[in-house]
Order: C-alpha cells, then sequence, then structure tokens
C-alpha cells in the first residue's frame, strides 16, 4: 500500500523549515564564536620576553610581546652575579622603563623584569642579561706575579639610602669555590665580622651583612684564594647617596690591597 503524498505546498514549507532551523544554528555558532574570541580567556600571556638596550649608562626595557586585556605595565630591575636568574637580586626603588647604572653594577649583569596586568590576574617576564657591566680586571705583573682567582669574584649590592641611613638589602658574591669571603665592618654599624667559603655552585649571599647602616659605617669584603690574587672591595655609606664603592685587588697576606692593574 502507497503512503500518502505530501502536497507539493507542504514539501516547500518543510524545506524552508529545515533551512530556517540551520540558518539559526549555524549563526548561533557563529556568535558563540565571535563572543569566545572577544571573551578574557585568563591572565596575560607572554609571547616575546622583554629586550633591553643600553645607550650610554643608560639601559632601556620594552615591555615584550602580551596575548591578552593588559593594563599598564609594571617594571623592576636585577642585579645579577651571573647569567642564571637565581643569582639576582631586585634593585629597590628602580620602577621605570629606563635604568642608569652606578658604581654598584660593576661586574654585575642586570635584567629587566616586566609585569602586565588584567582583571583575572598578572604575570611576569624577565629579559635576558646584558653583559657584565665593566669593572678594573686584574692582570699579574711584575716579578714573580701571581695569577688571579677564576673567576675573579664579583659582589652585587642592593639597597636603599634614606638620610643618614643605608638599608643594604641584597649582598651576593660569585667565585671560584673555596675562596673565602671576609666581611668586616668599621664605623657606625652593627654588622660583625665573619667569614665564609665560596659554595660549590659558585656563588652566596651574605645574609649577616644585609643590615642598617649609618652614614659614614665602611664595609669591607675580601675574597682571597691560595696563592691567588684575590678581591678587595670597600662601602662607604653616604648620606642621601649610594654608597660609595671601591674596587681593588688583593695579594695572598697583603692587609692593604693594591689598584689592578
Amino acid at each position: 500500500m502507497r503512503g500518502a503524498e505530501v502536497p507539493e505546498a507542504r514539501q516547500v514549507l518543510l524545506i524552508r523549515r529545515s533551512v530556517t532551523v540551520a540558518l539559526v544554528a549555524a549563526l548561533g555558532l557563529v556568535a558563540s564564536a565571535q563572543a569566545q574570541a572577544q571573551a578574557p580567556t585568563g591572565q596575560p600571556v607572554n609571547r616575546a620576553l622583554p629586550v633591553v638596550t643600553q645607550s650610554g649608562s643608560t639601559l632601556t626595557t620594552t615591555d615584550g610581546t602580551w596575548v591578552g586585556d593588559t593594563r599598564p605595565y609594571t617594571y623592576e630591575w636585577l642585579r645579577c652575579a651571573d647569567a642564571t636568574p637565581e643569582s639576582c637580586i631586585v634593585v629597590p626603588g628602580q620602577t621605570a622603563s629606563t635604568y642608569l647604572i652606578t658604581g654598584l653594577d660593576a661586574g654585575a649583569r642586570l635584567r629587566s623584569r616586566v609585569t602586565a596586568s588584567n582583571p583575572l590576574g598578572s604575570r611576569a617576564a624577565v629579559s635576558e642579561p646584558t653583559a657584565p657591566v665593566p669593572v678594573s680586571a686584574p692582570t699579574a705583573t711584575g716579578p714573580g706575579a701571581l695569577p688571579r682567582l677564576s673567576p675573579f669574584p664579583v659582589l652585587v649590592v642592593t639597597g636603599r639610602t634614606t638620610g643618614a641611613r643605608t638599608r643594604i638589602t641584597g649582598l651576593l658574591v660569585r667565585g671560584p669555590a673555596g675562596a673565602r669571603v671576609a666581611v668586616g665592618c668599621r664605623g657606625a654599624c652593627r654588622a660583625k665580622p665573619f667569614s665564609r667559603l665560596i659554595p660549590a655552585g659558585r656563588r652566596m649571599r651574605l645574609r649577616k651583612g644585609e643590615l642598617l647602616y649609618r652614614a659614614g659605617a665602611i664595609l669591607e669584603i675580601r675574597v682571597t684564594g691560595r696563592a691567588r690574587i684575590g678581591k678587595f672591595t670597600r662601602l662607604r655609606m653616604r648620606r642621601n647617596r649610594a654608597p660609595a664603592r671601591l674596587a681593588r685587588c688583593l695579594a695572598p697576606g697583603a692587609a692593604v690591597p693594591s689598584a689592578c692593574s
């Protein structure tokens, strides 16, 4: 028995309804995709790290490349004993996209850290390190001259000076494993003399020296090794200014440092 035939007009109506439903579904999918594309996908995502460039004594960082609706970026500068991130300490008070190199940066590498934020959170990206800031490198001269410590020590210092007080927030030294680091203080300071050996990782933080100092206090750090020319660093605290830094070479057994030639 043949089924009842659907009138032609009825067939056209059914086809139109099917097309309408399909169009509505397709438009719904497009609208959903557009909404997902426009909606925040989460915290900012970094696609390219910040880049630090140098002009004279001034460093400038880019923001890097980010995905996500970011608010104005914030900046920090890091002073590093070597090229590894673990050797870095934040330089207090440096929150601009530019940084002026000072004597405290001698021998250190510098990085920028840029933080991007949106309503869902924030993330930071760190630049590659700069080349070491130039410092007088010692060379052995004269009869019976001794070789220097290798790698030659680098002292990274961070802190902040307000009036007659200087707060040292970071003392990080890098040098050959087994070299002895001796820290002493003269004048208006609370630091007690201490010494330590640089571990196998070739860097360590001198937390006992991270204290509050008054103007006029003198902090001295000696890094020495057997039958090697070592390094002497003196930090003299000043009123309303960063500590004055003096770097010299230190012959084995010598009490007085001398200029590095």
